[in-house]
């Protein structure tokens, strides 16, 4: 009997996904998923893991009333359900009660201290009430349970660090485990510059020219910044290589108008005394 049920609350699962995956393909919003979430429920009503995704849905459409709903709900069809706690955190975030939040967060930390979409959540909420060095800790714990963190995570924990030099050593470390991920690589630019720590972002822009598809942009960049350091001569030779980058596109590309167009604005600057 057990292996049955079992099989029941597998296949309901998978139907929702299916379902899920169908509808957020053919509708921008998730008003279609809550239809179709509705009529799975009216199937197998005492499915908890259904309610939460409908809550899920509800949650995105500020629809509150419904969200909290499906969630008490949910808990008393299954107290223990390991995304239980997580969804009650993330509606208490998007109804702007971050410390509730935070307190159905710890509380799931306790029996799950390495669950890094708690982790994630429990920052997200301390940002919001102002804690951010426990912000910070989280986001750094997600990090670490996390096997491979997207970059965007990454940015949204590095834009919490508010000194320039920690928040360009944190993002040399998510170059190092990352790899060269062009987010990461621009935001450290951008500090570096911001810094006056010229040389490196110059170097940054050399690495970068030699590992992508289209360098003309990085050399056009470098000569730029050569220009604002009035290093006239090494700025000509960047803007030449930009040039020469372009000679080597194929036709198309090097004929097309945007291409064109950055030509005609590189010649003069490769060429002239600036």
């Amino acid at each position: 009997m057990y292996h049955v049920r079992a099989l029941h609350r597998w296949l309901v699962t998978a139907s929702a996904w299916l379902v899920l995956g169908h509808a957020l393909m053919a509708h921008p919003g998730t008003d279609v998923a809550i239809i179709d979430l509705s009529t799975l429920i009216s199937s197998s009503p005492d499915s908890a893991e259904l309610r939460l995704r409908r809550a899920t849905c509800y949650i995105e459409h500020q629809r509150w009333s419904e969200a909290a709903a499906d969630i008490d709900h949910a808990a008393r069809l299954s107290p223990d359900h390991p995304d239980l706690a997580l969804a009650r955190a993330e509606y208490f975030l998007a109804s702007n009660e971050p410390l509730e939040s935070i307190k159905a967060l710890t509380s799931h930390l306790v029996s799950h201290p390495t669950d890094p979409a708690a982790h994630i959540l429990r920052a997200r909420a301390r940002a919001r009430s102002g804690d951010l060095v426990g912000a910070q800790s989280d986001f750094q714990l997600a990090l670490r349970h996390l096997p491979e963190p997207k970059p965007e995570l990454w940015l949204e924990a590095n834009a919490l660090i508010t000194e320039s030099v920690s928040a360009l050593a944190d993002l040399e470390t998510g170059l190092t485990r990352l790899g060269p991920v062009p987010a990461l690589e621009e935001r450290a630019l951008r500090l570096e510059l911001q810094l006056g720590r010229t040389e490196s972002a110059l170097q940054r822009l050399t690495r970068l020219a030699t590992q992508a598809e289209r360098p003309e942009t990085y050399h056009r960049r470098r000569g730029d910044i050569l220009v604002q350091a009035n290093r006239l001569p090494e700025a000509r030779r960047a803007y030449a290589e930009a040039l020469a980058a372009i000679d080597r596109l194929p036709d198309w590309l090097r004929q097309s108008e945007p291409t064109q167009q950055l030509i005609v604005q590189l010649t003069p600057l490769a060429t002239s005394r600036l």
